[in-house]
C-alpha cells in the first residue's frame, strides 16, 4: 500500500537587492542657505566702482550716445549769420553770431577727433560758415560806413554852395534897372544867369502864353504858360539833367505843371561839359497878370534858383 506523503513548504528564496543605507538627517542651516541661492539677486544702478570695472580690459563697454549737439549749432549760427549778412546795416549782427557758431564749431571738431561726436563734416561746414559770416558782417560795415562817410561830404558840399549871380535883367523887369548887374542874391529877375559856385549856369525866360492841347494834363487852371529854362555845365565834368525840377507860382498861388505831347520829354541824355541844353516846361496858373516866380532845381548838390518878375 502506498503512502502520500504531504507536501513541504520552501523557505522564500533571498533576493539580490542592495539594501540602502539608513539616511542622516539634512542641517536647517544648509537648506536655508539653498533656498536663498535659489533667489535671483536685485540689481543695482552702476556705482563708481562698477563704472571703473566696466573701462577695464575684457569687461563689455556700455554704449554711449555721440555728443554732435555742438557742430550742429555751429553750422546752423553760422548759416543764421550769413542769411543776416546779406543785409549790410545788420553787419555787427552777422559778426556776432559768425563768433559764437566759430567757438561752437572748433569745439565741435575737437570732439569729433576725440572720436566723442560722429559729425565731423558737419562741424566743419559750421566752421566755414561761421568764418564766411564773420566776413560778410565786416564787408557790410565797411559798405554802411562808407555810405554815411559820403553823405557826411555831399551834405557838407551843398552847404558850401554858394550861387554867383551875373548877367542882365530883364529890360521890361518892373524894377527898371536896365543894363544894370544883377544883386548878389538868390533871387534874380527874368533873363538872368543864375551860376553856381561849381560852375554850372541856369537861366529863364519870361514866361510866355501856351495854349495847351486837347490831351494835355494838368491844365486845371483856367490860363497857362510856357517857361524856357536853360542849363550851362561849365562843371568841367558831365551833369546829369534827370534830377533837374521846376515850379512855378503867381500872385503867391501855385501853378500846376502841365504835361502836354507838344512841349516834349525832359532831358534824359548827360550834358557834357562846355554845352548847353534847353528845356521848356508848361503851367496852368490862376491869374494871368501880376508877379511871377520860377523855382529850378538842378539836383540835389544845388539849391534853389529863383527867377522873378512880372507876367
Amino acid at each position: 500500500m502506498t503512502t502520500v506523503q504531504p507536501p513541504r513548504h520552501r523557505a522564500p528564496a533571498e533576493t539580490s537587492a542592495p539594501v540602502e543605507p539608513p539616511t542622516m538627517p539634512i542641517p536647517r542651516a544648509a537648506l536655508d542657505a539653498a533656498r536663498a541661492a535659489a533667489v535671483p539677486a536685485p540689481r543695482m544702478a552702476p556705482g563708481p566702482g562698477m563704472a571703473g570695472m566696466a573701462a577695464m580690459p575684457g569687461m563689455p563697454q556700455p554704449s554711449v550716445p555721440p555728443r554732435n549737439g555742438l557742430g550742429i549749432a555751429g553750422l546752423v549760427l553760422g548759416l543764421c549769420g550769413l542769411v543776416v549778412g546779406l543785409i549790410p546795416l545788420f553787419g555787427i549782427g552777422a559778426i556776432l553770431l559768425g563768433i559764437v557758431g566759430l567757438v561752437l564749431g572748433l569745439v565741435g571738431v575737437q570732439r569729433a577727433r576725440r572720436r566723442v561726436a560722429t559729425n565731423t563734416r558737419t562741424a566743419v561746414s559750421g566752421v566755414v560758415a561761421c568764418v564766411l559770416a564773420v566776413a560778410l558782417g565786416i564787408t557790410g560795415m565797411v559798405i554802411v560806413a562808407d555810405a554815411v562817410t559820403q553823405l557826411g561830404e555831399d551834405l557838407s558840399a551843398i552847404g558850401a554852395t554858394t550861387p554867383a549871380v551875373s548877367g542882365t535883367p530883364d529890360t521890361s523887369d518892373t524894377s527898371g534897372t536896365s543894363g544894370s548887374s544883377a544883386p548878389a542874391t538868390s533871387a534874380v529877375g527874368f533873363g538872368q544867369t543864375f551860376t553856381y559856385a561849381d560852375g554850372l549856369a541856369v537861366t529863364v525866360d519870361r514866361p510866355t502864353a501856351y495854349d495847351p492841347s486837347s490831351y494835355a494834363a494838368g491844365n486845371t487852371n483856367p490860363h497857362a504858360f510856357q517857361v524856357t529854362v536853360r542849363v550851362t555845365n561849365n562843371t568841367g565834368r558831365a551833369f546829369d539833367p534827370t534830377l533837374l525840377s521846376v515850379a512855378m507860382s503867381t500872385a503867391g498861388a501855385p501853378a500846376s505843371q502841365v504835361f502836354d505831347s507838344e512841349m516834349g520829354l525832359p532831358p534824359q541824355n548827360q550834358l557834357q561839359p562846355g554845352r548847353s541844353l534847353t528845356y521848356d516846361v508848361a503851367f496852368s496858373t490862376t491869374t494871368d497878370a501880376g508877379e511871377a516866380q520860377v523855382d529850378v532845381v538842378p539836383s540835389f548838390d544845388h539849391e534853389h534858383a529863383v527867377f522873378t518878375g512880372s507876367l
